[in-house]
């Protein structure tokens, strides 16, 4: 399975030629560098919208090197075919440091993009985050609570959305845990700062998936959140690698699309 992570495309076949930025370094820490990718749209000088993809958990071993999986390097490609600037990046597992420290990871991505926005030719006010798969505790709850003016579009495929769902199925998870990583707990009781939220839902996921996804849409909409619910109804967790149909290549391009209007520039 780790051999196909690394060859397996999104099954909207990605274009080609971004310009791409391969392993910059945004943090080191103990362990050693952190390194992230940056996907440039082909011709013209910026500055572009960007969005961070921020894959979910596994064992260090395994997650490693996930900007080099083959959903994020397509991912990439997509989102500078359509004029934005696409940055997968590596980091830890929370099984070996925790979610706190991963949290941080996601923070200093964006921090470092930021940064040195001149010079990535990235537009720092104008930025989307697209979580996958577990990413939704540790990098959409914390954006969801803190409310940064440039994080401009949130999406996620296949992602955690409320945690309690998971308790049963994890029973270390405490009250407190789900206080604090949990996406719907982090949109609180007023909408204002919220961007517009895109939630993609696996039909065939796994229980606590489907359920959270729905009791997070819910709750937004009841604060008046800009949220959108798209459905694969025989979709796996991972469809948009693992299930070769229309309505994945459909959920694919309407992300992007999503991101693509939520970013716009005005000139």
């Amino acid at each position: 399975m780790a051999e196909n992570l690394f060859t397996q495309l999104t099954v909207l076949p990605p274009p080609r030629g971004a310009r791409v930025r391969k392993g910059r370094v945004y943090r080191t820490d103990a362990h050693g560098d952190l390194l992230l990718d940056v996907y440039l749209p082909a011709d013209g000088k910026g500055p572009w919208p960007a969005v961070l993809l921020v894959n979910g958990d596994a064992e260090e071993p395994v997650i490693a090197r996930a900007k080099d999986w083959g959903v994020y390097r397509s991912y990439g490609e997509h989102l500078a075919a359509r004029g934005l600037v696409g940055v997968p990046f590596n980091h830890r597992s929370t099984r070996t440091v925790g979610r706190a420290e991963v949290a941080a990871e996601v923070t200093a991505t964006l921090d470092h993009i930021r940064a040195n926005a001149i010079d990535l030719q990235i537009d720092a006010a104008r930025i989307g985050v697209w979580a996958f798969s577990a990413a939704g505790a540790f990098a959409l709850a914390p954006l969801l609570r803190s409310r940064r003016t440039y994080v401009n579009a949130i999406a996620g495929f296949y992602t955690v959305w409320d945690l309690a769902a998971f308790q049963k199925l994890d029973p270390r998870l405490t009250d407190a845990d789900i206080q604090e990583w949990s996406a719907t707990v982090a949109l609180g009781t007023r909408i204002a700062g919220l961007p517009p939220i895109l939630v993609a839902i696996a039909g065939r996921d796994s229980p606590p998936f489907i359920t959270g996804a729905e009791v997070f849409a819910s709750r937004a909409r009841e604060l008046g959140v800009d949220v959108r619910v798209e459905r694969h109804a025989t979709g796996q967790h991972g469809f948009d690698t693992r299930d070769d149909d229309e309505r994945s290549r459909e959920l694919i391009r309407g992300a992007l699309d999503f991101f693509v209007g939520a970013l716009a520039l005005r000139r």
